[in-house]
């Protein structure tokens, strides 16, 4: 992370990126706005993972002049991914047909 703040720190053309997320599946990350939150917010602890290009710390507060940077990469300590149950999805979803006790309830797809 030290090197990508260092190299960041004399970029003048980032003037449009404000905010970088270092992430294990950028596809995943990026897919739509509840993946981006869940990966960005819980994959990172702002006392260790926050950075940022030129920090600097003013008056007891700390600051960057370049991009803000999250490390939300999978930490060894994280719970590993949490993997949907093909028939467990399946039997929910039929519940959720039309006449069933799950339908209204829940929206599936």
């Amino acid at each position: 992370i030290g090197r990508l703040e260092k190299s960041l720190e004399n970029q003048k053309n980032l003037q449009g990126f404000p905010l970088i997320i270092l992430t294990d599946d950028s596809a995943f990350t990026a897919k739509n706005t509840a993946n981006f939150l869940w990966v960005t917010f819980t994959r990172s602890d702002p006392a260790v993972d926050i950075y940022g290009a030129g920090s600097f710390i003013k008056d007891k507060h700390w600051g960057c002049t370049g991009p803000l940077i999250i490390d939300a990469r999978i930490k060894p300590h994280h719970a590993p991914v949490l993997e949907a149950d093909p028939q467990t999805v399946k039997s929910v979803d039929e519940l959720a047909e039309k006449g069933k006790s799950l339908n209204g309830v829940i929206v599936t797809k």
